[in-house]
């Protein structure tokens, strides 16, 4: 089979593969499409993945992965043959075949899924736990997006009852895109999104923000002036940067909060406490996409969430991957996938 092979950072080749030979606790997936992550996937390439070790190469890339069941191993209850599924893997994480390592794998032509917790069988760990049945009233495309949208949704679950309140988002990309569209959702008053580029001023406002302001100093300032208020109940930081975290901070009013979505090189943030006044907190909340997938795929049939103004490319062939990776690496991408096979 092909497959995408991070042969080493830097570089990357479509090769020729041996095909995953599912267990008894295992489905075989003809893997269909595979979303392009703006982070994992291309930090990966470069080298620089905080999760992936670096002398896991050569590895096989792609974690947004979907595709149909076409063999079930034979203690396998979960999973049936046709089954459309989500993030099938080409080499199972933490595992190598061939010499190839793991990079999720779902840039491949063939993946297994695998059931967890049966007696006599392995335990379910974070990739089984994400391995989800996909309702059938979603396309491909929707369906792919749905496993991205389900990690920042949950994630604007945990903030609570948003109805009525202010919310600034530091950040223009996929992640912002997605909290704009649930804070709208959910009935905020205000949201305003903070980006340093002019061109992805239009983009927010077609995601459901109500305000744009340019990031910078005179940020905070126009917030207030923009809500008739000291400052936003809210700041949620989709950037992963320290300096939008600490700007952030000055848009929120006294005894407002502040939540983290991003995460820094490094995974740590300075915490300037004597450059903000007034009292505020700060919460770092994690992600359940593992429990969310199903109720994202719902917000997207119900039209809570509009996948179309996320999705911004859809390239048609694992060869387009390489010039996939390229134009995001421009900014070009908010969000797009790869087709492998399939409809």
């Amino acid at each position: 089979m092909k497959a995408a092979v991070v042969t080493s950072p830097g570089h990357l080749e479509i090769q020729e593969v041996s095909r995953p030979e599912p267990g008894p606790y295992e489905a075989l997936v003809k893997i269909e499409a595979c979303g392009l992550c703006g982070t994992t996937d291309r930090h990966i390439v470069e080298g620089c993945q905080a999760h992936h070790p670096a002398d896991w190469y050569p590895a096989i890339l792609g974690h947004e992965s979907l595709g149909r069941v076409i063999a079930v191993g034979t203690e396998v209850r979960k999973f049936r043959i046709g089954d459309r599924v989500t993030r099938p893997v080409a080499i199972w994480p933490g595992q190598q075949r061939d010499g190839l390592f793991s990079a999720w794998g779902g840039f491949a032509e063939y993946g297994i899924v695998r059931e967890g917790d049966l007696p006599g069988g392995p335990a379910s760990d974070y990739n089984t736990a994400r391995q989800h049945i996909v309702p059938e009233f979603l396309s491909l495309e929707d369906a792919v997006l749905a496993i991205s949208v389900s990690e920042v949704a949950s994630w604007m679950t945990k903030l609570g009852d948003l109805s009525g309140k202010s919310v600034a988002i530091g950040g223009a990309g996929f992640a912002a895109c997605v909290m704009a569209q649930c804070a709208k959702a959910a009935g905020a008053k205000a949201i305003i999104g903070v980006a340093r580029r002019p061109e992805a001023f239009a983009r927010l406002q077609q995601n459901g923000v109500t305000d744009v302001v340019r990031f910078g100093p005179e940020s905070a300032a126009s917030i207030r002036e923009l809500l008739s208020s000291p400052g936003a109940d809210w700041f949620l930081d989709a950037a992963g940067n320290q300096q939008v975290f600490e700007t952030g901070l000055t848009w929120l009013r006294p005894g407002g909060h502040a939540a983290i979505y991003g995460a820094p090189e490094g995974f740590a943030y300075r915490l300037p406490l004597g450059a903000v006044g007034g009292d505020f907190s700060v919460h770092y909340l994690a992600p359940t996409d593992d429990t969310y997938f199903q109720q994202a795929c719902k917000d997207i049939k119900d039209q809570k969430i509009d996948p179309s103004l996320l999705r911004s490319h859809v390239w048609d062939s694992l060869e387009d991957l390489p010039h996939a990776l390229a134009e995001q690496k421009s900014g070009h991408v908010l969000k797009g996938l790869v087709r492998i096979s399939g409809d």
